[in-house]
């Protein structure tokens, strides 16, 4: 077995302490290409797949898998990664795959449960998940699993049904929107319908309908092409084109947050940035981002406490050090202003450039 190059030793020693944003920069430095280098390659795609960036480990590991298509490890990660961005079908042959070269393998079946259960396949998933509990009546990850399916499982409309409409005669609006009249709901504006820009609807017209899976994928990369561009309100309209395919997508709701933090509609992007950390579980610029909204309000506490989730994540981002320095800044600047649950938000400013 050759040994270790110098670049892939430091590498790898970088990914084993978690320092994913100082392992990318020393690959992308070093110019590491899956060509040069494959196994430097393998490294940096997983430190891309850990700090969630998706889009760019996918063509690294397309170009990886001739290399390493007979590693169930690297096919678990390409099939994670793959599901991440919504590509499912993709996802079930590399698990297949993973699991034909080492079916014992407990985190491989694990996450193909889960992917079954994203593709409704229940009993399939059920048998799996209660196969491992057995074998393993502490694996954290295969309780969740299992919790979720049952759930999912047990609300199933016996016919396809709008997503606002109740299931088994329990609807999310029941604790929140019933306690107040239509009138009241109507005049607080929450649901209030948004304007059309007419140069923005005719050019939806002219894109395919949302009915399969990669037209609503292919909508949300439109979607953040038009952020990029500022063009919001299109964004906003593909946004709502792709909900309504994918529904509680967390990339969807990562899209909507970065839209209206351009509005500078923190609140809307603070409630959506939350969305997508409840659907899909910390990442450093989410953290970080939150960092910021927390701070607009002077919550220091509640900043400190994803500031230090964002370092868990990753202590070599780059940004970790400019946003505790400014947070500290201005907590020491509002010390004598102690937190307090007013009646109403005040609009805030960004102090700082988030994430």
């Amino acid at each position: 077995m050759t040994a270790p190059t110098q670049p892939q030793s430091q590498l790898s020693e970088l990914f084993q302490l978690g320092r994913y944003h100082d392992l990318v920069a020393m690959a992308r430095g070093q110019a590491v290409t899956p060509e040069s280098d494959p196994m430097a390659a393998q490294l940096l795609a997983a430190s891309l797949f850990r700090i969630g960036e998706f889009a760019a480990a996918a063509p690294l590991l397309e170009c990886l898998e001739p290399a390493f298509g007979l590693n169930p490890d690297f096919l678990s990660l390409f099939g994670a990664n793959n599901r991440r961005l919504g590509k499912l079908d993709q996802a079930e042959e590399l698990f297949k795959r993973a699991l034909q070269l080492n079916p014992a393998s407990a985190p491989i079946q694990n996450n193909y449960a889960n992917l079954l259960i994203d593709l409704a396949r229940y009993q399939e998933a059920r048998e799996i998940l209660t196969t491992l509990l057995k074998e393993n009546p502490d694996y954290n990850d295969a309780k969740v699993n299992l919790n979720r399916l049952e759930f999912e499982d047990s609300h199933q409309p016996t016919s396809p049904a709008p997503a606002t409409e109740n299931v088994e005669g329990w609807s999310l609006a029941d604790p929140l929107l019933l306690a107040f009249s239509e009138e009241e709901v109507r005049d607080s504006g929450l649901r209030k319908s948004a304007a059309v820009d007419p140069a923005a609807a005719k050019l939806l017209d002219s894109l395919p309908k949302p009915e399969e899976r990669s037209v609503a994928l292919e909508q949300l990369e439109q979607a953040t092409d038009a952020v990029s561009q500022k063009q919001f309100t299109l964004a906003l309209q593909l946004c709502s084109q792709v909900h309504r395919v994918l529904g509680s997508y967390a990339p969807l709701y990562d899209c909507v947050s970065d839209i209206y933090l351009n509005l500078r509609r923190f609140h809307e992007s603070e409630i959506c940035l939350m969305h997508a950390l409840s659907l899909d579980g910390p990442s450093p610029k989410r953290c970080l981002n939150l960092v910021s909204f927390a701070s607009m309000r002077g919550d220091f506490s509640l900043a400190q406490y994803h500031l230090q989730q964002a370092a868990s994540l990753d202590p070599s981002h780059p940004q970790l050090a400019s946003i505790r320095a400014s947070l500290a800044k201005r907590q020491r600047t509002e010390q004598d202003k102690p937190y307090a649950f007013l009646g109403s938000w005040e609009p805030a400013s960004l102090t700082h450039q988030s994430s």
